[in-house]
Protein backbone atom coordinates (compact mmCIF):
# COMPACT_ATOMS: atom_id res chain seq x y z
CA UNK A 1 0.00 0.00 0.00
CA UNK A 2 2.20 2.70 0.71
CA UNK A 3 4.40 2.10 -2.50
CA UNK A 4 0.64 2.68 -4.12
CA UNK A 5 0.88 5.84 -2.00
CA UNK A 6 4.19 6.77 -2.90
CA UNK A 7 3.66 6.20 -6.63
CA UNK A 8 0.12 8.47 -6.76
CA UNK A 9 2.40 11.25 -5.28
CA UNK A 10 5.22 10.88 -7.88
CA UNK A 11 2.17 11.21 -10.31
CA UNK A 12 0.66 14.23 -8.63
CA UNK A 13 3.66 16.21 -8.00
CA UNK A 14 4.92 15.25 -12.18
CA UNK A 15 1.50 16.54 -13.09
CA UNK A 16 2.15 19.81 -10.96
CA UNK A 17 5.57 20.00 -12.19
CA UNK A 18 5.42 20.14 -15.99
CA UNK A 19 6.53 23.07 -17.74
CA UNK A 20 3.89 23.31 -20.29
CA UNK A 21 1.43 23.33 -17.22
CA UNK A 22 3.20 25.99 -15.81
CA UNK A 23 2.89 28.04 -19.54
CA UNK A 24 -0.69 27.38 -19.04
CA UNK A 25 -0.88 28.91 -16.05
CA UNK A 26 0.96 31.88 -17.25
CA UNK A 27 -1.31 32.53 -19.85
CA UNK A 28 -4.35 32.50 -18.32
CA UNK A 29 -3.29 34.21 -15.08
CA UNK A 30 -2.40 37.32 -17.95
CA UNK A 31 0.71 37.52 -16.61
CA UNK A 32 4.09 38.61 -18.72
CA UNK A 33 6.53 35.88 -16.72
CA UNK A 34 8.97 33.39 -17.85
CA UNK A 35 8.20 29.21 -16.42
CA UNK A 36 11.47 29.48 -14.25
CA UNK A 37 10.51 32.50 -12.87
CA UNK A 38 6.87 31.73 -12.72
CA UNK A 39 8.24 28.97 -10.62
CA UNK A 40 10.29 31.46 -8.23
CA UNK A 41 7.66 33.72 -7.99
CA UNK A 42 5.26 30.91 -6.21
CA UNK A 43 7.75 29.73 -4.11
CA UNK A 44 8.69 33.02 -3.05
CA UNK A 45 5.15 34.20 -1.87
CA UNK A 46 4.75 30.77 -0.18
CA UNK A 47 7.41 30.86 1.93
CA UNK A 48 8.12 34.65 2.27
CA UNK A 49 10.52 35.76 3.69
CA UNK A 50 12.32 33.15 2.69
CA UNK A 51 16.49 32.58 1.92
CA UNK A 52 17.62 31.78 -1.74
CA UNK A 53 18.93 27.90 0.02
CA UNK A 54 15.96 27.68 1.61
CA UNK A 55 13.87 27.95 -1.41
CA UNK A 56 16.19 26.47 -3.66
CA UNK A 57 15.68 23.52 -1.59
CA UNK A 58 12.33 23.55 -1.82
CA UNK A 59 12.32 23.66 -5.27
CA UNK A 60 15.16 20.97 -5.64
CA UNK A 61 17.11 23.27 -7.79
CA UNK A 62 20.34 24.72 -7.57
CA UNK A 63 21.35 27.79 -5.41
CA UNK A 64 23.10 29.67 -8.18
CA UNK A 65 19.90 29.35 -10.61
CA UNK A 66 17.54 30.13 -8.22
CA UNK A 67 19.35 33.24 -7.12
CA UNK A 68 19.88 34.19 -11.22
CA UNK A 69 15.41 33.84 -10.95
CA UNK A 70 15.31 36.14 -8.03
CA UNK A 71 17.68 38.79 -9.38
CA UNK A 72 15.61 38.72 -12.89
CA UNK A 73 12.15 38.66 -10.19
CA UNK A 74 13.80 41.78 -8.26
CA UNK A 75 14.68 43.75 -11.69
CA UNK A 76 11.38 43.41 -12.84
CA UNK A 77 9.92 44.98 -9.46
CA UNK A 78 8.49 41.74 -8.54
CA UNK A 79 10.55 40.60 -5.71
CA UNK A 80 12.72 42.63 -2.92
CA UNK A 81 15.72 40.83 -1.17
CA UNK A 82 17.58 42.14 1.48
CA UNK A 83 20.71 40.81 3.49
CA UNK A 84 19.18 38.64 7.18
CA UNK A 85 19.00 40.35 10.43
CA UNK A 86 20.77 37.22 11.85
CA UNK A 87 23.17 36.54 8.99
CA UNK A 88 23.74 38.97 6.57
CA UNK A 89 25.57 36.38 4.28
CA UNK A 90 21.86 35.25 4.06
CA UNK A 91 19.91 36.76 1.31
CA UNK A 92 16.35 37.43 2.02
CA UNK A 93 13.88 37.64 -1.02
CA UNK A 94 9.88 39.18 -0.29
CA UNK A 95 7.65 39.78 -2.96
CA UNK A 96 6.96 43.54 -3.92
CA UNK A 97 3.06 45.14 -3.72
CA UNK A 98 3.52 44.16 -7.49
CA UNK A 99 4.85 40.98 -7.10
CA UNK A 100 1.65 40.63 -4.74
CA UNK A 101 -0.63 41.73 -7.08
CA UNK A 102 0.98 39.21 -10.07
CA UNK A 103 0.83 36.38 -7.29
CA UNK A 104 -2.54 37.12 -6.27
CA UNK A 105 -3.70 36.60 -10.22
CA UNK A 106 -2.07 33.86 -10.19
CA UNK A 107 -3.64 32.04 -7.05
CA UNK A 108 -6.95 33.17 -8.46
CA UNK A 109 -6.46 31.18 -11.65
CA UNK A 110 -5.04 28.67 -9.98
CA UNK A 111 -8.06 28.42 -7.78
CA UNK A 112 -10.51 28.61 -10.46
CA UNK A 113 -8.62 25.34 -12.22
CA UNK A 114 -8.61 23.71 -8.86
CA UNK A 115 -12.45 24.27 -8.46
CA UNK A 116 -13.33 23.18 -12.07
CA UNK A 117 -10.94 19.95 -11.65
CA UNK A 118 -13.04 18.99 -8.05
CA UNK A 119 -16.67 20.13 -9.26
CA UNK A 120 -17.57 16.38 -9.37
CA UNK A 121 -16.36 16.29 -5.52
CA UNK A 122 -18.54 17.16 -2.35
CA UNK A 123 -17.32 19.45 0.30
CA UNK A 124 -16.84 16.71 2.54
CA UNK A 125 -14.87 15.31 0.08
CA UNK A 126 -12.88 18.27 -0.02
CA UNK A 127 -12.58 18.30 3.01
CA UNK A 128 -11.22 14.83 3.56
CA UNK A 129 -8.20 15.46 1.44
CA UNK A 130 -6.79 18.55 3.07
CA UNK A 131 -6.89 17.35 6.07
CA UNK A 132 -5.43 13.53 4.56
CA UNK A 133 -3.19 16.08 2.75
CA UNK A 134 -1.98 17.93 5.95
CA UNK A 135 -1.62 14.45 7.82
CA UNK A 136 0.81 13.31 5.54
CA UNK A 137 2.81 16.21 4.95
CA UNK A 138 3.09 16.75 9.04
CA UNK A 139 3.88 12.35 8.92
CA UNK A 140 6.26 12.69 6.64
CA UNK A 141 8.11 15.95 7.90
CA UNK A 142 9.19 13.69 10.89
CA UNK A 143 11.71 12.39 8.95
CA UNK A 144 13.73 15.57 7.92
Amino acid sequence: MENEIFKALIDLVSLINRPDRDRKMIANAGVNLEAAAFRVLVGIGHLQPTSVGDLAAMMGKNYSSVSRQIDKLETAGLVHTYPSSSDSRIRMSELTRYGEEINTMISLTRERIMREGLADWTLEEKNGLLKNLRRLFESLQKFD
